[in-house]
């Protein structure tokens, strides 16, 4: 069904994509203007990106449902104005907690619901060959988001502060909203879908307490009563999720999840293969700018054009490969690009401790986006190939909700192997140098400690500026050194998550995609992906056909 096919529908469309593509890099290239403004860590500012991604997840799923209980429109439009009031909450927050409450959580909570929504009001509002022309808009706006984002909030945030580029999507969401009067809704389901409050409750919590143990390492370690408690809290309420859903579909009572999907087994090993590939993705995003910030004494755009290499990588096999799938096999294809996201990384770590700008971590850099590119490029259609019609929405759903709690873990996993690791090897490098009497011993670690965890390098001269010189040499030699200890074993980390889904797609399934998955199917899962979709067009049919990372 066709209603308006003005342009002003596919701006409204456009804009609310762009600004959901933008959001997360904002933070990440923004975390010493963050911690500086706030007075707050690193630490605390990887909890924030951590929830953001987790609320996501958490709720993508029910977002989608929601849509279908109270129309598309009608959740597009809650979602403008949660969406709205979360990243005016964070404009103005006076502390990290404000930004949790705003960005994380209800931004968080908004994306899901918008998200959702904007395939099918794609699909209402277009058909036809005007609506492969509107995907390919909605696309190419993420995809120059995704590459650009980091380098646009980075200039804003440099040149006048972190605050401007949130209030900026504010009044682009503000602009959405009273342009989405333009939209004509999408009727409703012929049956309309019940919501399991109780799953979606369970589902979030055990998330939630999974994730947030994880966050608890940096300080207690990870053999602390609590942080095991927590962890395994969460992984037994995600049980009780299970227990219940089954019984639930068996008595055909609504659910959050059909369990029967995971018969597929492109469903049950390439889920766990995205959350491998975007726990490392997500690892590099946070790692590198809190190297070049708290290393390098680099600012948030010089730190924006660091990752141009990433995204540039990302780009060009995500555009360039998927036709291979008809060629290769795709799993095949798929255990390569995991091993290139290895390789990068093991680059990027053996130029860690000589860097001294963004070409020594470049070619690390560039190697990973490649790899994670021939990734998406494949592994989506691969997924949703496996699936029956009917069920093409369900997994698109799950596909969405294993990218972000990758998302989430990769931020914070890696962010607590870095500060655990650095902390703990300056504190023994310290406490084994012939330099320092024991006096200052005591209290040097813990002068170090501070810029790292604020990731303010130019904050270190002046901590140690009243030692004696060969002290103030030894102090800075150390820092850097634990510091470097920090963010290798960080890579080593993604390393072997990403070894691990190389290791699990070897079990994919062996075939080849004469044709990817359908553009409306597709278009569903990618516009609910946590970072910028890539578009292929595929010779035998109309549509453009996305891949998300």
């Amino acid at each position: 069904m066709t209603s308006r096919k003005g342009p002003g529908v596919l701006a409204v469309l456009a804009a609310s994509m762009f600004v959901y593509v933008i959001d997360t890099t904002l933070m990440n290239v923004s975390i010493t203007a963050l911690v500086d403004d706030l007075g707050t860590t690193v630490g605390e500012v990887q909890v924030a990106i951590t929830l953001y991604t987790l609320t996501m997840a958490a709720f993508m799923l029910t977002g989608g449902k929601l849509g279908d209980l109270w129309g598309s429109k009608r959740a597009f439009r809650i979602g403008l104005v949660v969406y709205g009031v979360g990243t005016t909450v964070t404009a103005l927050a006076p502390t990290i907690g404000f930004v949790i409450l705003g960005w994380s959580f209800l931004e968080g909570l908004g994306s899901a619901l918008i998200v959702p929504a904007i395939n099918t009001l794609v699909r209402t509002n277009y058909d036809g060959a005007r609506r492969a022309s509107a995907y390919g808009v909605l696309f190419g706006v993420a995809a120059a988001g995704a590459a650009f984002g980091p380098l646009v909030g980075g200039w804003v945030t440099t040149t006048w502060t972190w605050r401007l580029a949130f209030a900026g999507e504010a009044v682009i969401v503000l602009v959405v909203l009273a342009a989405s009067r333009l939209l004509a809704d999408a009727p409703p389901p012929v049956l309309r879908p019940g919501l399991d409050l109780g799953g979606v409750a369970a589902s979030a919590l055990g998330l939630g307490l999974v994730v947030f143990g994880i966050l608890q390492t940096t300080s207690r370690g990870w053999t602390d009563p609590l942080v095991l408690g927590l962890v395994v809290a969460g992984a037994a309420i995600l049980a009780v999720f299970v227990r219940r859903t089954r019984r639930r579909e068996a008595a055909g009572l609504p659910v959050l999840l059909h369990l029967t999907i995971f018969r597929h087994r492109s469903i049950r090993l390439g889920l766990p293969i995205l959350s491998t590939q975007l726990f490392a993705q997500a690892g590099l995003l946070f790692l590198v700018p809190v190297f070049t910030q708290a290393m390098l004494g680099f600012s948030a755009f010089e730190t924006g054009v660091v990752l141009l290499p990433l995204s540039f990588g990302v780009l060009a096999t995500a555009l360039l490969t998927p036709p291979l799938g008809r060629r290769i096999y795709p799993k095949d294809l798929v255990v390569v690009g995991m091993v290139g996201l290895f390789l990068g990384g093991w680059l990027l770590a053996r130029a860690l401790p000589a860097a001294a700008g963004g070409p020594d971590l470049a070619p690390g850099l560039l190697l990973g986006g490649l790899g994670i590119g021939v990734v998406v490029g494949q592994l989506p259609n691969l997924v949703l190939s496996g699936v029956d019609r009917h069920e093409a929405s369900e997994a698109s759903g799950l596909q969405a909700t294993a990218q972000n709690l990758g998302m989430a873990l990769g931020t914070a996993v890696i962010g607590t192997v870095i500060l655990a690791v650095g902390l703990s090897s300056m504190a023994d490098l310290v406490e084994a140098s012939p330099v320092f009497p024991p006096d200052v011993a005591a209290e040097l670690a813990e002068t170090l400690a501070d810029p790292f965890e604020r990731a303010h390098a130019g904050e270190l001269e002046e901590l140690v500026a009243a030692l004696p010189p060969d002290q103030r040499r030894e102090a800075i030699r150390i820092y850097r050194a634990g510091a470097v200890r920090g963010f290798q074993a960080a890579v080593a980390v993604g390393g072997v998550v990403a070894l691990v889904g190389a290791g699990l797609a070897l079990r994919l399934p062996r075939r080849k995609l004469d044709r990817p998955a359908g553009g409306a199917e597709l278009v569903e899962r990618v516009v609910r992906a946590p970072v910028a979709p890539r578009v292929h067009f595929d010779p035998s049919g109309d549509e453009p056909l996305p891949e998300a990372p």
